[in-house]
């Protein structure tokens, strides 16, 4: 079993016992505590487990096992909701939002959409919002696929850091973002393909309290970082997917500007770290 793997197994083991941690320790908040806390539990055992398989597995066992992590994550997002309303402290709303008018002097997430109301330009910036959702199956299995094993993996491992340090923040301090607290940019913008494709998906798929700092822009930024490193050729079409994600993440009033300013800030910490390791690593193997 290659380190990276194991590493993204250890990420996903320590995100399963610290929630579940948070839930005993909140269980009076919590419904079907005790349901909860056993699950995370069964969830971390038999995470563990994949260590005892053997090195050499049919296709479609090998498959899930390298895939998995970018299966659990989405559902640990709709947990994130539960686990925020139950136990969270949300005046970071309140501060965010303070913050924002200081230093736009307004709300960017309410008046870009009016100032820049155009249907062509709502559609791109929607339509690279949703490719939030493949940026990591695209390029993760490009690599897969082409058996760039070592790319793939080291994708999947940044990316499940990012998302388990974001959600634990969402849990602990979540932030209401302008899609539940404001009504959504209206005509002539909404009833379009993209939009309404991304508000759907977004109605059902999201999570209140997960805002800061933005997943989408933390990501995103890894994906691209890494795309980056091993395969630059391919920033000429992801470059701009990526500036029309960011933006729209405002532009749509989904986030806060300082949810992208966060979301930056972890993704480079994260990777920047990483880096780090890996040439601490490397010298000392010299």
């Amino acid at each position: 079993m290659d380190d990276l793997s194991l590493r993204t197994d250890n990420v996903i083991v320590g995100y399963l016992l610290a929630t579940g941690a948070l839930v005993s320790w909140f269980h009076a908040d919590v419904k079907r505590a005790f349901l909860l806390v056993a699950l995370h539990a069964i969830g971390a055992l038999i995470i563990w487990s994949l260590r005892r398989l053997p090195p050499r597995l049919p296709v479609v066992a090998q498959f899930f096992r390298d895939w998995y992590p970018m299966i659990v994550f989405p559902i640990f997002y709709k947990e994130v909701e539960v686990l925020a309303g139950a136990f969270g402290n949300w005046a970071l709303t309140e501060r965010l939002q303070s913050a924002e008018v200081r230093l736009f002097a307004g709300h960017p997430s309410l008046f870009l959409s009016e100032r820049l109301a155009f249907v062509p330009l709502s559609e791109y910036l929607h339509f690279c919002y949703f490719a939030f959702v493949l940026l990591v199956p695209v390029i993760g299995g490009l690599w897969y696929f082409n058996r760039a094993r070592d790319s793939f993996r080291e994708l999947v491992f940044l990316v499940s850091v990012t998302f388990a340090l974001s959600y634990l923040f969402y849990i602990l301090f979540p932030v209401d973002s302008p899609f539940y607290l404001s009504e959504p940019p209206g005509a002539p913008l909404s009833g379009h393909f993209f939009y309404e494709l991304v508000h759907v998906v977004s109605s059902h798929g999201g999570a209140r309290g997960g805002a800061f700092p933005s997943s989408h822009v933390s990501i995103s930024t890894v994906v691209l970082l890494v795309t980056w490193k091993h395969r630059p050729r391919w920033l000429v079409w992801l470059a701009p997917i990526y500036v029309g994600l960011v933006v729209a993440t405002v532009y749509g009033r989904f986030h806060y500007v300082v949810d992208v300013f966060a979301g930056w800030a972890l993704a480079l910490t994260i990777v920047a770290g990483y880096e780090l390791r890996a040439r601490a690593q490397s010298r000392h193997t010299a």
